[in-house]
């Protein structure tokens, strides 16, 4: 028998084939890289973005909920029942299935954050006549933080500290919803009023679900002090990592009340604003960054001048505040 022997070389059987598999498969892998490197992070960015949106609105409803709760205890007073206010959170964005996985965030409470010190000295008038000088001494703690590490946008925090809200970015950080800071000046005195939140309870939870804050108010003690000593001063100090944001309100909200001419400096690590009239200091905001703590200690100093712009009255109200972050036994609120 004669073998038949076929030269591979010049045999074109099957050629077609194998170049249409293979240019298939190099317009679905093209395909598949557009998509991978273009669509899914252009979608994941505006989705992470939304999402942080939607979550400083979600920690505005939040705050919402504690200063009408705060409000209704000051009305109650004696008759006051403490209730529970519920605010849902989303911790994360979906992500997008097969391309991109879902970007986790973390919902904490941490009782101990702060803390917020307001201290001064008020006279009150003894039977004798005699004027005697009593110091006040508050303090308040507590923050509730969503942790936001995004991968395709900005990350971010945003952060409820002492009726404030907060957002934080590596770039900067700002107050979006204002806390109670009243600065007033009528008949050339000046009345300033100023809320203490402090938060208790722990609890965290992580993933991209939509959780529930639950808050309850279960105290205030609202105060309000019009006697000072000729030489008085307002210290309100505050250390956490958002201290710039805490320095531009504060100085941002005399400014607008006041409209007092003054200087500014700055260094590296420290910038202040000192407010003068008559050649007197009215106020003085500063704030420091310790790099080892990676915290910043913001200090609001407003002083009683009563040859120039006396201090009138300072209102200062602490509220009591219970979260519970989460449903697990050990975040209930008891």
């Amino acid at each position: 028998m004669r073998v038949l022997v076929r030269n591979l070389r010049s045999d074109e059987q099957g050629v077609a084939s194998t170049v249409g598999t293979m240019m298939a498969l190099l317009v679905f892998l093209t395909f598949m890289s557009l998509i991978v490197n273009q669509y899914v992070p252009v979608w994941m960015e505006d989705a992470e973005a939304s999402h942080g949106n939607g979550a400083l609105g979600q920690f505005g409803a939040l705050k919402g909920a504690i200063d009408l709760q705060i409000l209704a205890a000051q009305i109650a007073k004696s008759d006051y029942v403490p209730v529970t206010a519920a605010s849902a959170v989303t911790l994360g964005t979906e992500g997008v299935p097969i391309f991109a996985t879902p970007t986790a965030g973390s919902l904490f409470s941490d009782p101990d954050a702060g803390p917020f010190t307001v201290a001064f000295d008020y006279s009150i008038l003894t039977p004798s006549g005699a004027e005697l000088r009593i110091p006040v001494r508050e303090q308040s703690n507590g923050s509730i933080t969503l942790d936001i590490p995004n991968r395709f946008s900005v990350p971010q925090r945003v952060v409820y500290e002492n009726g404030a809200v907060i957002r934080y970015q590596n770039d900067g950080q700002v107050i979006r919803a204002q806390p109670t800071f009243l600065v007033m000046r009528t008949n050339n005195t000046l009345r300033v009023g100023f809320d203490l939140v402090s938060l208790y309870g722990s609890g965290r939870v992580t993933g991209t679900s939509t959780e529930v804050v639950n808050s309850r108010v279960f105290a205030t003690d609202p105060q309000t002090y019009d006697r000072f000593p000729s030489n008085a001063v307002i210290w309100i100090n505050h250390t956490s990592a958002y201290g710039r944001a805490w320095y531009m309100f504060f100085n941002g909200t005399l400014a607008a009340a006041l409209n007092l001419g003054g200087t500014f400096s700055s260094t590296p690590l420290d910038m202040s604003y000192t407010a003068r009239a008559g050649g007197l200091v009215i106020y003085k905001v500063s704030v420091s960054f310790i790099p080892t703590r990676n915290q910043y200690i913001t200090r609001l100093e407003i002083h009683n001048n009563p040859g120039v712009i006396p201090l009138g009255s300072f209102r200062l109200n602490h509220a009591q505040v219970q979260i519970g972050i989460g449903d697990a036994p050990e975040n209930a609120l008891r």
